[in-house]
């Protein structure tokens, strides 16, 4: 299995709207600084099979990352995937799915994973609803620890805490030859993730803010700090990626934070890093 990141920034990714920061100005002038909406490709290096976790909004332009890493493997399609796995409700992670409908490429029976609270908003609300209506994609509900397999690929998901203002969140845990975690949004590590994290061999997890100071409205928007998470899994011999990573984040620089993560054995993910399990 090859894991490719697809996209490690903020759900609005790397230039954010409306930004005119040093981040920000540096990616609209250089495209290897950017960071896409968040989201992981899964490759099956001898069939072929490819699935997403997560539909962000820049969802056009990974599908040709996508189609890069299968012509390596000699598997050709209009839209590469077998499916899609969703996480939850927010802009960064299922909008998407717009792509797939009648104003862009109109797909049809693509399968889209989610919880049963995430398939109630996709059949009950404008416009994804018109994405089921035309059978663009169809929604096959998945439960929180329950496993699942997928053309060989091994699936658990996991109830995490996040803002669920219209349906709740999940992580998943991706079984094969070593045993992944991605956890691209959760408010606070809980002893149920923290022990998921530990267990796991590879974990890409919410690296959002490197500290709570980062911006005067976390309290509306908690991740966990990438300084406490060090902290919390110092000790801990799973290799650890940090995605989701917000325009305020300093790691987006050359710096000491940057250096901090690096010489403790932390990584830090980048659009297009692929990881070969």
């Amino acid at each position: 299995m090859i894991i490719k990141i697809l996209g490690s920034g903020q759900d609005a990714g790397i230039p954010q709207i409306g930004c005119d920061c040093d981040v920000c100005s540096r990616a609209r002038k250089d495209k290897r600084h950017r960071r896409f909406g968040p989201s992981i490709a899964l490759f099956d290096k001898k069939e072929g099979f490819c699935y997403l976790i997560d539909a962000s909004p820049d969802f056009k332009y990974q599908l040709d990352m996508v189609k890069e890493e299968l012509d390596k493997i000699k598997r050709k399609g209009r839209i590469p995937v077998s499916g899609i796995l969703l996480t939850h409700a927010h802009l960064g992670h299922c909008s998407g799915l717009w792509y797939l409908g009648k104003e862009a490429s109109d797909e049809k029976n693509i399968s889209v994973f989610c919880s049963p609270k995430m398939g109630e908003l996709l059949r009950t609300n404008y416009p994804f609803n018109l994405l089921i209506q035309r059978k663009n994609i169809i929604i096959k509900e998945i439960r929180a620890d329950e496993e699942f397999e997928l053309e060989g690929f091994r699936f658990v998901p996991i109830l995490v805490p996040h803002r669920s203002e219209a349906a709740d969140t999940l992580a998943y845990i991706i079984k094969s030859k070593k045993r992944t975690i991605y956890i691209p949004d959760v408010d606070h590590w809980t002893a149920r993730i923290i022990e998921e994290i530990k267990a796991a061999d590879i974990a890409i997890i919410d690296g959002t803010f490197y500290s709570k100071n980062e911006i005067s409205r976390y309290d509306d928007v908690p991740h966990p700090p990438i300084t406490e998470t060090i902290e919390l899994f110092e000790e801990c011999d799973t290799q650890i990626y940090f995605t989701h990573i917000n325009h305020t984040n300093p790691i987006n620089r050359r710096g000491r934070e940057r250096e901090n993560i690096q010489k403790q054995g932390f990584k830090i993910a980048y659009d297009g890093l692929t990881i070969d399990i």
